[in-house]
């Protein structure tokens, strides 16, 4: 293949960059090492959209990865003229109008950071410090009593005594349909996207650069290094570098979708430095983060520990005393990345022995600021001598999948009518139908994961035990390959031989699994 510029990575970072050239007569390739966009971080993160008083938490958080005895002050917590502070306001403004364009189900969310002691109310006065110091929408929260509290959220823990409250600060998102739908319309405009493509090495020529992946080479003459957690291994095939990356994990948990009821918005104890502790709703389920930021060494380090569920849990049950264990339909670990340079903010840059390679190292939270640095993105490659012609056929609007879980009854037999497919439910738990699949491969899944990113299809009570061979036959019969070529989420992951091995370990250890 060959291109003019090649983004290497598949999350919010490189599907954005990605729609933003296609604004442009730009010949792009993006690459991504996993069968899927938004393989890695991209799909595990709360989904928020935010400003205001979640970004003064934020800034207390931030703690973690400042030198130790740095003072919690906002000079040292929040500075105007940073990267992540410019395009995280300015981000903000802009997704809805992004959203509506690309018809990505969102709402608005309010959010309470409540307290129930004196540590806690001590707590609360940090965030009134540091958000009148910030001011602008930093101050733009009220602290109120229990009547108001309880009003808005009657099932939180009955022993708080006082909150910290903001409205219109948080959009809710689904991350991976957010990936998907910028992707989506990057392809539409011209963007070429290769999948389970790592990238394992970079040559260097004069007037161009070959990037080579297990999945074939491009030809280019800009690259774009927006690979996340392995962006410093891509870095050194590139050209030189002065910063490191370091990474923090941290443990999610997915409720079942009949709890929705008790909870409105976001709810969360006081940040303190290292820790986070929330219940919040999302697009369909209400996802508890509880735990400690905790260091690792790999960005792929995302296995869930049983310790780690139950103390989270343990925490987001205080938050939320009507949840238990048996309400826990899935639980993940998202890793977060760090320069170690600025790791208070974002880099990018063309190192300086290589003027065509653009490093977007990106710390969290990076889908807030994701337009306005994309913007930024191709107007550095502008200034290294791409060429920006505008792209007149640039389409910004993309339709979503029609869903049947929320159409009338009347959409739903006009469906079924005009498409028998989606007459058909295969995904119980969220009513996902064969119509919806068809349209998911036709919008690019190639895998299972691939359907459930933009249908949610195998995100239910039962996590895809009774609908996922059902998916895997459809997708591969749409294809046209064998069923035994059907992956969950890319290279290394053969959903056929995964079955097998574990209808034999079950018939293997009958009494065990009894």
């Amino acid at each position: 293949m060959e291109a003019e510029v090649t983004i290497i990575g598949g999350g919010f970072t490189g599907v954005a960059i990605a729609r933003e050239l296609s604004k442009y007569k730009v010949d792009v390739v993006l690459v991504e090492r996993g069968g899927e966009l938004a393989a890695g971080a991209s799909k595990a993160t709360l989904g928020h959209i935010y400003t205001g008083l979640n970004m003064v938490g934020s800034m207390i958080l931030k703690s973690v990865v400042l030198p130790p005895g740095t003072p919690l002050t906002v000079e040292a917590l929040h500075d105007p003229k940073a990267l992540i502070t410019r395009w995280s306001e300015q981000g903000f403004d802009e997704w809805r109008t992004v959203l509506d364009e690309l018809h990505v189900t969102h709402r608005d969310s309010h959010l309470l950071i409540v307290a129930k002691d004196d540590e806690h109310i001590m707590d609360l006065e940090k965030y009134l410090v540091l958000g009148r110091k910030a001011g602008g929408v930093y101050s733009d929260f009220r602290q109120i009593g229990r009547d108001e509290i309880f009003a808005l959220e009657p099932n939180i823990n009955k022993d708080v005594v006082t909150a910290l409250y903001a409205t219109n600060q948080i959009i809710d998102v689904f991350p991976p349909e957010l990936v998907m739908a910028v992707a989506e319309n990057a392809t539409q405009n011209g963007t070429r996207i290769l999948l389970n493509a790592e990238v394992t090495g970079i040559d260097r020529e004069r007037h161009f650069q070959t990037v080579r992946t297990s999945n074939g080479s491009i030809k280019t003459r800009f690259i774009v290094n927006a690979a996340g957690g392995w962006a410093d291994k891509v870095a050194d095939m590139g050209g030189s570098r002065d910063w490191g990356l370091r990474f923090n994990k941290t443990q999610f948990m997915i409720l079942d979708r009949r709890l929705n009821g008790l909870l409105n918005g976001t709810v969360r104890w006081p940040n303190k430095p290292g820790r986070i502790e929330l219940v919040q709703t999302r697009a369909d389920n209400i996802l508890v983060e509880c735990g400690t930021y905790d260091a690792t060494d790999r960005p792929d380090d995302t296995a869930s520990i049983r310790e780690a569920i139950l103390r989270g849990l343990e925490i987001g049950c205080s938050l939320l005393p009507a949840i238990s264990r048996h309400d826990v339909i899935a639980a993940f670990t998202g890793v977060r990345t760090f320069n170690t340079r600025i790791p208070g903010d974002h880099i990018v840059e063309f190192p300086p022995d290589n003027p065509a390679f653009l490093n977007v190292i990106i710390r969290l939270p990076g889908i807030i600021g994701a337009l306005p640095m994309a913007r930024y993105a191709v107007s550095r490659l502008a200034a290294a001598g791409l060429e920006l012609e505008p792209n007149e056929h640039f389409n910004p609007r993309r339709r979503a999948i029609k869903r049947i879980r929320t159409a009338s009854f009347e959409e739903r037999c006009r469906l079924a009518v005009d498409h028998p497919g989606f007459g058909r439910v295969i995904c119980r738990c969220e009513e996902v139908t064969e119509g919806e699949i068809l349209d998911a491969v036709e919008r690019g899944a190639r895998t299972i994961d691939g359907v459930k990113f933009r249908t949610r299809a195998g995100m239910g009570r039962c996590q895809g035990n009774f609908c996922s061979a059902k998916i895997a036959s459809i997708v591969a019969t749409q294809l046209q390959q064998p069923i035994e070529d059907m992956t969950k989420k890319g290279t290394g992951s053969r959903y056929a031989s995964a079955r097998r091995e574990a209808r034999a370990w079950v018939s293997g250890n009958e009494e065990d699994h009894a």
